[in-house]
Order: structure tokens, then sequence, then C-alpha cells
């Protein structure tokens, strides 16, 4: 009976994980969707990221302070600011490139990241590059061959060129990340992230103007959306989710991100995915997967 009791809860554990995890892959692969949404409701950029990363933080600091969770603080708190400041510039260009390019095609291009991540690892003496980076890499530039060879046809470089720079940003934000030696609570220094990111965006729309807010119903429930849906609640969900199933299946499972994005963008703006985009689109995805699975084996504790 007690045997039965445990194997009940280890599987609602190794259930609960990969559900967390493609929950909050559907919050972030929602981004592109509901950003679109506040464009097309007069929102620029900045004032949209700025309210997103403000909404964000208030919920989250609250979270925070009820649930008695410890700041950073001195170095630390200056360290995930910065990465707060970084973290700004990573979104800028996602949401920007969102005005030049297809929701699907810059979310496959920004989810490169994975194998820069392995790039500069390498570079950087963090990490090692061997046959299955190698390997990867190769079927990425594969992939990004055929994928740009199409954005290239629809004549928007930039929309490109801003995907490619959030996704070589967000390979930085990560390996910059995972060098904090700090006993610091994730949701704690997420908050810091979010507020750090909320007061730039307020700085620059500040200079382009001021905040614009939307102004009719579907714009204000696309702004809660992404900065409830696609924001903490993806931020909570990853994290619990990945110290449940770890992070080489929490990898794996995240790209579900682009697929949901492209799916979206399919279903609700009227966006198509030719046969090459969608070739290099999995040879993209599958270059993600594949490295993941590779160095989970590499990493995989002894049995005992």
């Amino acid at each position: 009976m007690r045997d039965c009791a445990v194997t009940t809860m280890t599987t609602k554990k190794e259930t609960l994980g990969p559900f967390l995890v493609m929950l909050s892959a559907m919050g972030f692969g929602s981004m592109a969707l509901f950003a679109r949404l506040d464009y097309a409701d007069g929102v620029g950029t900045s004032s949209l990221l700025a309210m997103r990363f403000l909404l964000a933080a208030a919920v989250l600091g609250g979270w925070v302070a009820m649930s008695g969770r410890r700041l950073p603080r001195g170095r630390e708190l200056a360290g995930f600011a910065l990465l707060g400041v970084l973290f700004a510039a990573l979104a800028w260009g996602y949401f920007s490139a969102l005005h030049y390019a297809s929701s699907g095609l810059v979310a496959l291009l920004v989810y490169t990241y994975p194998v820069l991540v392995a790039i500069l690892a390498a570079l950087l003496g963090f990490d090692r590059f061997g046959r299955a980076e190698g390997l990867a890499l190769a079927v990425c530039v594969l992939g990004l061959a055929m994928l740009l060879g199409q954005a290239t046809l629809a004549g928007r470089p930039a929309g490109v060129l801003l995907a490619l720079l959030s996704g070589s940003l967000y390979a930085v934000y990560i390996l910059i990340g995972s060098r904090f030696a700090t006993r610091t609570d994730p949701l704690a220094s997420t908050f810091v992230v979010l507020l750090a990111s909320a007061l730039v965006h307020l700085a620059l729309a500040s200079l382009e103007g001021g905040v614009v807010l939307p102004h009719s119903a579907r714009g204000w429930l696309a702004l809660f959306a992404l900065a409830g849906f696609s924001s903490v609640m993806a931020v909570a969900a990853f994290l619990v989710g990945m110290r449940r199933i770890g992070p080489t299946l929490t990898s794996i499972v995240s790209t579900l991100e682009p697929v949901v994005t492209v799916g979206l963008g399919i279903a609700f703006l009227g966006e198509t995915l030719s046969a090459q985009s969608l070739a290099g689109s999995l040879l993209v995805l599958g270059a993600a997967v594949g490295l993941a699975v590779s160095r989970g084996r590499a990493t995989a504790p002894i049995a005992e």
C-alpha cells in the first residue's frame, strides 16, 4: 500500500513537471499574438514593454513579499539589475522584429539561441564544443539558410536582423545568468530583472513622448494577458517545472514555444508557412532538441 502511494506521488511529480514547462512554453509562445493586438491598438514597442514589465513586476513583487522570499542585496542586486538591462534589450529586439516579419519567423530565428549558447560557451572556455555541438551547428545553419531564403524573398531584412539580435542577446543573457554563484531565490531575482527592464523601457517611452496606453477593451485584455499569462505565469511555471524534470528535458519540452507562436500566427494573424520554411524550422528545432539530448546523456549521473 505504501509502495503504491509512493508510486502515485512520483507519477504525479513526473507528469506535473512536463505539464508546467508546456504551459510556460504556451505562455511565451503567445507573446507575439498579444503584442500584435496591442500594436493594432496604437501602442508602441517601448510603451508595450514598459507596461508589460511593470504589471508583471507588480504581481511577482507581491508574490515575493507575501511568501517572505529574500530579495538580492549588494553585488547580487546590482548583477540582476544589469541582467534586467540586458533582458530589456533582447525583449526590444524581439518585439521590434514583429513590426517587420511574421511572428512565426521571428520566433524560429530567436530559437537559434541554444546553439549560440553552445558556441559562446566554447569560445569563452565555459564548456566544450564536440561532435554533437558541431552537428547541431551545421543542422541549425542549414535550417537558417532555408528560413532566411524565404525572408529575403519577402524583402523584410530588418525583421530578420532584429530577431537574430534578440536570439544572440538571449544567449549572452543565459550565459551570464548561469555564471552567477548565488543562493538568491529565483522568483525574487526574476522580480529584480523585470523591474529593471520596466525602468529601461519607461525611460525609452518617455524619450518617445510618453507611455501610450491601449484605447480599446481588446488592447487592455491583450496587455494583461501579456503581463500575466506570458510573463508571470510563464516564468513561474518554467522555474517550478525545471526543478521537477531538470534542464535537459525542460529544453526539449520548451521547443513547443515557437510551434505555438507559428500556430497562433496562422490561426489568428493570417500568416502562412511555406514548405521550405517548414523544413527549415524543423531543422532549427531539431538542432536544439538534439543538442539538449546529447548534453543530457553526457552529464547524466551514474546509477547507484
